[in-house]
């Protein structure tokens, strides 16, 4: 049925156990979402649904069959995996396809019911290639959504604004060959991925410690003109929060009031241009975790 308000997919499937010692904060799915349930301004805003699964078929839109496969059945060599850098299981698995299957419902949903927005409390996972996998992300959920779209909804303009710190590396590479899909990329110059970069439509490359005024007048500069000059019918928002000050992997010096404003300006500019828009979580590695979820909240709350 159609929500009267902002529909995001979330799962448990998305906590994986890992070792003590591994960087990874895999608590902050959950977490982001109970503190969007206990926050008594936003609750009544936003209905949360279960994120399904993603099947081989959905997968195959932006990668190569024989990788999806290799990866469900557990196939993928030590090299692969640790690229990836989790370990293999079958949580992880679920992990993976609830993680593309979020985007991918939040999607469906977007354009069925022509809602302004959807989000997913979890992916963004923008450094998995068609065939293979890199930083934590298994499957391009963006991509193959943004395939999904094109394939079975007839959306001929997409644009992707991602301003995760790390250059989303995997969407540029899916998309490198596609003049349907626009993707702008704001990002640490000299941050992950070292060695695996792409080439976005749009790079924009930030020296470290960039403030909020420097960053926000940054966007308001490139944001009418992708839409000018791009036409999209309908946005990808990686919202990821780790330009954060003090983000563990972040290397920018943003603050909790920076993203505030920066997520403000793209949805209401996206809103403004009557452009559909899905959200998705991206990276965020505060220590403590608390500053990663709220900063994460942040970008749900403004959506609702």
């Amino acid at each position: 049925s159609k929500p009267g308000v902002l529909l995001a997919f979330h799962s448990d499937n998305h906590e994986v156990p890992l070792e003590e010692k591994h960087r990874f904060p895999m608590s902050k799915y959950r977490l982001t979402r109970l503190a969007l349930e206990g926050d008594a301004t936003v609750k009544d805003l936003l209905e949360i649904r279960e994120a399904p699964q993603a099947t081989e078929e959905d997968l195959a839109l932006a990668h190569d069959p024989g990788y999806v496969r290799r990866f469900f059945e557990g196939q993928l060599g030590p090299k692969e995996m640790r690229s990836i850098g989790f370990p293999w299981s079958e949580g992880l698995v679920r992990r993976a396809r609830a993680s593309a299957g979020g985007t991918l419902a939040a999607t469906r949903a977007l354009l069925e019911w022509q809602l302004p927005f959807t989000a997913n409390i979890a992916g963004g996972t923008h450094h998995a290639f068609a065939g293979r996998g890199e930083g934590f992300c298994v499957f391009n959920d963006i991509a193959v959504s943004a395939r999904m779209a094109m394939t079975e909804e007839g959306i001929e303009k997409v644009l992707v604004i991602d301003l995760d710190v790390h250059q989303g590396n995997g969407t540029s590479a899916i998309f490198a060959q596609d003049d349907r899909v626009t993707t702008f990329d704001v990002h640490g110059d000299k941050n992950y991925p070292w060695k695996t970069r792409s080439k976005s439509t749009y790079d924009v490359a930030l020296k470290d410690a960039t403030r909020d005024e420097e960053y926000l007048a940054l966007l308001r500069e490139w944001l009418p003109r992708l839409f000018a000059e791009h036409r999209p019918q309908l946005v990808f928002f990686q919202a990821g929060v780790d330009a954060m000050e003090k983000d563990s992997f972040g290397r920018l010096s943003l603050t909790r009031k920076g993203l505030l404003e920066r997520n403000e300006m793209v949805l209401s500019k996206c809103l403004q241009e009557g452009v559909p828009t899905v959200i998705t979580m991206g990276g965020g590695y505060s220590r403590p975790i608390d500053k990663t979820v709220e900063a994460h909240a942040d970008v749900y709350r403004t959506g609702a």
